[in-house]
């Protein structure tokens, strides 16, 4: 059974227009206040470009990527690379959740949700909702971002499983990689503390 080659990236489409919205409006803003001609004013440019920082780092840049080698997650301020021979349980309660032994990984950019979407999805779909155990989960519901995640993990790890091309047993010893952003953590900082000073004097 062929195995597809390329990533498959998901994001929050939901996200990325509200981070689009928000960075076009600070980005008018700050040029605004740049052009005013009272100098403690153009201080308010600071705040207005850290709302772009902001947006970018929580909103747009996170997402879910789903290779042959791993899934890899990208959440604010740091990357988890989850190798499939890690992965043990996936769960979508509160939002997609990747299991490895003694730890779990949430998607940031996959939540589960909320009452009334699951209400209307449920009346939506009438079939089944996909999930690899236990009870259904309404995180699973298709058209969710946590079930339109979940269903490329779990379709790639049952290619991956059915071919013979991930090893069984090994989830103890297989590392997951976690990796944070620093520097972006420290430009993050610097931006929310000079915005607070900005917003004072101004």
């Amino acid at each position: 059974m062929p195995v597809a080659a390329d990533p498959n990236i998901f994001y929050s489409r939901f996200n990325r227009i509200i981070a689009a919205v928000f960075a076009a409006v600070a980005a008018l803003s700050a040029l605004s206040l740049f052009l005013l001609p009272t100098a403690s004013n153009r201080w308010l440019v600071i705040p207005a470009l850290f709302v772009v920082l902001f947006v970018w780092e929580v909103l747009w840049r996170p997402d879910l990527r789903v290779s042959d080698d791993a899934v890899t997650i990208r959440n604010p301020f740091r990357t988890i690379v989850v190798p499939w021979a890690a992965l043990v349980h996936i769960d979508t309660k509160f939002a997609l959740t990747l299991y490895t032994p003694g730890h779990k990984f949430a998607v940031y950019c996959a939540p589960a949700p909320g009452r009334s979407v699951t209400r209307s999805g449920q009346r939506r779909t009438t079939d089944p909702v996909p999930y690899v155990s236990g009870q259904p989960r309404p995180g699973d519901l298709p058209g969710s971002e946590s079930g339109e995640a979940a269903h490329l993990v779990r379709a790639r790890w049952n290619l991956l499983q059915q071919s013979g091309r991930v090893d069984g047993g090994l989830a103890a010893q297989t590392p997951v990689l976690v990796v944070w952003a620093w520097e972006r953590v420290a430009i993050f900082v610097v931006f929310a503390a000079a915005s607070a000073v900005a917003i004072l004097i101004s």
